[in-house]
């Protein structure tokens, strides 16, 4: 059996890294399915083959020339990732019926697109045109109500079928359908929508239940308010949001004062933490709103109101298009004294022109720190019960624990309503931060939905790639430290914390505070269902590469008996802190001591009261980010009260060494033991 699979090619059912990842994100990159509370009518998000690779984004045939005073724009602009159909973000309620969607255009934005500039046409995709018949393009100052859009106050056109082209003829030049108005149409003081509408007549594929292309990369996006409106059949009901991605489509706009030479980008940024002489750097996203795009600008970096850096930047690849989008790190240097320094980036030229923006200035802070504290990674685990993809966060844990032991600290964070181990205040954070992907980790809430164990699946071989990131994260300057320490009441009814923050500079810092955890191990119920997709891996070689899996992939598709580890029982300030922690006023290695009580009384889901750890987590509230992290073991009564019931006839099946190896025996350290019932228990042999 081969310990080092090379999956792209080995695998007896072809499956590769990327492919394992897409399948256990609960088929994330295919069709996703969500019913709606409203209406019960279900949209489907087709998310295409992200991870194949792609090619770069055609050329598009124009089918419109352009005049003197013409742009395309949108909030969308108009770099489609590829013109395969299978590829494109695509949309839809997954019937036959009528579809409406478009953006709202406020007569006063920030874009300068309101007032004044005339629609001269629209331009957007179809995956496929078998199946759409009756297609519509349409300005208005309310959203219709009629399914035939017949209730527009401005403007209805109805479109030839055969003016319109298909994503699937697989024409790199011509896939893109662009259509003049026969009566343009000038804005005014009102707001407006503006859009497209269409029937499909039958199901055939999967393009024709998600019909409507949409784009979700932030680099493509200038704007996601109002971006994304659909409605569907005969409901008047409009959806608004645009959380998985904007509409696909840009508007041909005309007038006599476009702006020629604009850059905007947004006026802050995060917190910079450097040591002494230290340089960083800013990202900062470049938007262009000129007619003339952007070939080359000019910024000067301020830090504390003298110019640190003052360059002219020629891009490679000039952009041409309005709505285009820039990412620069712009550098910024400490000086060799700690504290609080405000910083100013301004892009002051475009094209070797004055920059016509008025959103060209970024204001932010760096904080200089005397010395960086010692870092410890928070890992925050997200699975559930209904998770079949479990093992994964599983086998990550463990092989966390073995590598970077209390350098990280590890928490699980059940979902869902059906899961007894749910913690609601976490489960309110989930939904606020839009989270829709299980299993899934975050790491230092910096970086996001990292899938565990695999981590960010560069390489071709199966490995435990997710250390490649926490490592990442480790590097990262912490500017203070914090300790914690718990206890439980006399009385066993409450949990006091205190926790100690020092930071490593001086200065007035409003946007840091604390949040706290109890964590439970040994949690057990003999009704408790895991769901478990790993048997699709059965035969193929994974377990060799990974025994922390054989258990899952040998194992039923509904597992009892597991004992489940690190599980958060308790919370408090998870999303934004707890206000009022942590004093504004900071004094460089002056310690901060904040307490904070858990009512246990209040956290029905905790079994054992001698196997809680607590948690306090330094945050930054501004970027969101965390600071740093420590942990304890709730000290006090050491023999809690569990309603744990192990089934007594179950029998040892199968034992395994921390780094895998099967053995018959126990083995002095940390060991893996699989019963006949399907439980997965890690104990620890002296």
């Amino acid at each position: 059996m081969l310990k080092n699979i090379l999956l792209c090619t080995s695998l007896l059912l072809g499956t590769s890294t990327t492919q394992l990842y897409a399948q256990h994100i609960q088929k994330m990159e295919s069709v996703q399915q969500m019913v709606a509370a409203a209406d019960g009518v279900e949209e489907i998000y087709d998310q295409g083959n992200t991870f194949n690779s792609l090619k770069a984004p055609a050329v598009q045939k124009a089918h419109i020339d352009l005049k003197s005073n013409e742009v395309w724009w949108g909030y969308f602009n108009g770099k489609y990732r590829t013109y395969k159909a299978d590829d494109l973000l695509k949309y839809g309620f997954g019937g036959a019926a009528v579809y409406a969607c478009g953006i709202k255009i406020p007569a006063n934005n920030a874009f300068d697109m309101g007032k004044g500039k005339t629609i001269e046409g629209i331009k957007f995709v179809f995956p496929d045109i078998k199946n759409i018949d009756d297609v519509k393009i349409w300005i208005s100052t309310k959203l219709s109500t009629a399914e035939d859009m017949s209730d527009c106050d401005i403007y209805v056109q109805n479109v030839d079928k055969a003016d319109l082209v298909d994503a699937t003829k697989n024409d790199p030049d011509n896939y893109i359908n662009e259509i003049r108005l026969d009566q343009p149409y000038t804005i005014g003081d009102k707001d407006i929508y503006v859009g497209y509408s269409f029937r499909v007549t039958q199901i055939d594929n999967r393009d024709d239940q998600t019909p409507v292309v949409l784009d979700n990369n932030d680099e493509n996006i200038i704007c996601r308010d109002g971006a994304f409106l659909r409605r569907y059949g005969t409901s008047t009901t409009w959806r608004d949001g645009a959380d998985y991605g904007v509409l696909a489509i840009q508007l041909l706009m005309s007038s006599e004062n476009f702006k020629d030479n604009v850059v905007e980008m947004n006026d802050s940024f995060n917190d910079v933490v450097l040591q002494k002489s230290g340089t960083d750097k800013v990202a900062m996203t470049l938007s262009t709103s000129g007619k003339n795009g952007l070939k080359n600008f000019k910024y000067v970096v301020s830090v504390d109101g003298k110019v640190s850096d003052e360059q002219t930047v020629t891009l490679d690849t000039p952009i041409k298009e309005m709505g285009g989008k820039f990412t620069y790190e712009f550098p910024v240097k400490a000086g060799d004294k700690q504290g609080v320094y405000p910083v100013e980036i301004k892009v002051v030229e475009v094209n070797d022109a004055e920059n016509e923006s008025s959103k060209c200035v970024a204001k932010g802070e760096i904080v200089v720190v005397e010395k960086s504290a010692v870092r410890k990674v928070f890992v925050e685990d997200y699975t559930g019960l209904w998770s079949s993809g479990y093992a994964f966060g599983y086998a990550s844990k463990i092989r966390l624990k073995e590598k970077y032991g209390d350098k990280v600290a590890l928490v699980t964070v059940h979902n869902g309503s059906s899961d007894p181990m749910t913690d609601k205040e976490y489960d309110e954070y989930l939904k606020a931060i839009g989270l829709k992907y299980f299993p899934n980790t975050d790491i230092d809430r910096t970086f996001f939905q990292v899938y565990p164990y695999l981590g960010a699946n560069k390489s071709e071989y199966f490995r435990f790639e997710y250390a490649d990131t926490v490592d990442e994260a480790l590097k990262l300057l912490s500017l203070g430290s914090v300790d914690v320490s718990g206890k439980l009441t006399d009385d066993g009814s409450k949990v006091d914390l205190e926790a100690k923050v020092k930071f490593g500079f001086t200065g007035e810092k409003d946007n840091y505070a604390l949040f706290y955890l109890l964590t439970e191990d040994g949690k057990h119920n003999d009704l408790w269902v895991q769901d478990n997709g790993m048997q699709d891996y059965e035969g193929i070689g994974l377990e060799d590469a990974e025994p922390l899996f054989d258990p899952f992939i040998n194992g039923p598709e509904e597992m009892k008996g597991l004992v489940y580890d690190d599980v958060v029982v308790a919370s408090k300030g998870v999303h934004k802190g707890i206000e009022g922690s942590i004093s504004s006023t900071i004094k460089l290695d002056e310690v901060q001591t904040n307490h904070f009580t858990f009512t246990l009384s209040d956290y029905p889901i905790i079994q054992d009261k001698s196997k809680l750890r607590a948690f306090a987590i330094l945050l930054d509230t501004k970027s969101g980010k965390v600071i740093n992290v420590n942990e304890c073991k709730v000290k006090g009564v050491e023999t809690g009260i569990s309603d744990n019931t192990a089934a007594s006839k179950a029998v040892e099946v199968a034992r395994y060494t921390a780094d895998g190896q099967q053995v018959s025996q126990p083995v002095k350290g940390v060991n893996i033991v699989r019963y006949s019932d399907g439980r997965v228990v890690k104990t620890v042999v002296r």
